[in-house]
């Protein structure tokens, strides 16, 4: 029997090396000079912001991993 199987764990351990924030953002037209001429410190100096935008880890290392406690599956036909 061939299966699809997710199982997921009760735990991890490890470290999130890097990562970056992306999607869209509203700049008000009052700001978009501000926003052009340096958007690091621009959105440094609006933190709300982050809010909006979706955190994408680009890097990890994982060291442990804890036991299987469910799991799901699906049998597989071919």
């Amino acid at each position: 029997m061939k299966v699809s199987i997710v199982a997921y764990l009760d735990y991890l351990i490890g470290h999130l090396r890097y990562g970056h924030l992306e999607g869209k953002l509203n700049i008000p037209d009052e700001d978009v000079e501000l926003f052009k001429d340096n958007p690091v410190e621009y959105l440094n100096n609006h933190p709300d912001y982050k809010d909006y935008l979706d955190l994408v880890v680009d890097d990890f290392e994982i060291d442990y991993i804890g036991n299987i406690d469910k799991v799901s599956f699906k049998t597989l036909t071919f």
